[in-house]
C-alpha cells in the first residue's frame, strides 16, 4: 500500500509559474512526501506598501478558504532611488505611467533596481516567508521584446548582462531568477523539516524497541 502524500496548494492561475515551481521543488517535495497542486484562487490583497504583509495576507486568506497547507508568491520591482517603490504598486505604476513615465521619474537619479519575489508557506502551525532578489539597472532603451505580464523585463538589465531581461533565454532566466532563489530557500526548508521528522522517528523507534 503506497504512502499517502500531503497536498500543498500553490495559489496561482499562471500555469507557467506553477511548472517552474514544480521543477525547482521536485526533489524537495518528493523527499518530503508532498504533492504540489496548482489552485487558481481569488484572494483579496491589502493595499499596503509592505510586500511581506501582502504575501502573508494572501496566504492567510487562501489557507482560511482551503483549510490545507498552501504556498503563494508575490513579485515586485524596486527602484533604489525611491525606497519601497514601486514595490506593491509595481503593476499600478506601469499601468498609470508606462515606459515614458517610468523613464521620467528616473531621470537624474540612480538607475539601480531589483526584482524581489517572496514565497509564503502557510499551514496550521506557521506562516513563513522566503525571499529571492535579482539586482540590475533600468535602461532607457526599451527592448522590442515585450510581455504584457512582465512589462519591466523590457527595461531591466540584470547584473552580469548587457541586455534586458526580456531578451535572455529561458535557461538563463531560470539560472538566476529571483523566483528561483526564493523557491530554493523554500525547498531547503522542506528538506530540513523532513530530515528533522525522520530523526525524531528514529529516536522514537530506538526508545520503543
Amino acid at each position: 500500500m503506497s504512502e499517502q502524500r500531503q497536498e500543498v496548494y500553490f495559489i496561482t492561475g499562471n500555469k507557467s509559474k506553477f511548472e517552474e515551481a514544480s521543477l525547482i521543488l521536485k526533489e524537495a517535495v518528493s523527499s518530503a512526501g508532498i504533492n504540489l497542486v496548482q489552485k487558481d484562487l481569488k484572494v483579496e490583497e491589502p493595499q499596503v506598501l509592505d510586500p511581506e504583509k501582502v504575501v502573508k495576507a494572501k496566504a492567510e486568506a487562501a489557507f482560511k478558504q482551503l483549510g490545507s497547507p498552501i504556498m503563494c508568491d508575490d513579485t515586485a520591482i524596486f527602484f533604489e532611488a525611491y525606497p519601497n517603490f514601486p514595490g506593491t504598486l509595481t503593476k499600478f505604476v506601469f499601468q498609470s505611467l508606462g515606459f515614458r513615465g517610468v523613464e521620467k521619474i528616473l531621470q537624474g537619479v540612480k538607475r539601480g533596481a531589483y526584482f524581489q519575489t517572496l514565497v509564503c508557506y502557510k499551514d496550521s502551525e506557521q506562516c513563513l516567508v522566503f525571499k529571492g532578489v535579482w539586482k540590475g539597472t533600468i535602461t532607457n532603451n526599451i527592448s522590442s521584446m515585450f510581455n504584457p505580464d512582465w512589462q519591466y523585463n523590457s527595461i531591466f538589465i540584470p547584473e552580469g548582462f548587457n541586455i534586458p531581461l526580456a531578451e535572455l533565454s529561458m535557461e538563463e532566466r531560470a539560472k538566476h531568477s529571483h523566483r528561483k532563489k526564493a523557491l530554493e530557500q523554500f525547498a531547503q526548508f522542506l528538506i530540513n523539516r523532513n530530515n528533522q521528522m525522520n530523526n525524531k522517528n528514529e529516536v522514537l523507534v530506538k526508545c520503543t524497541s
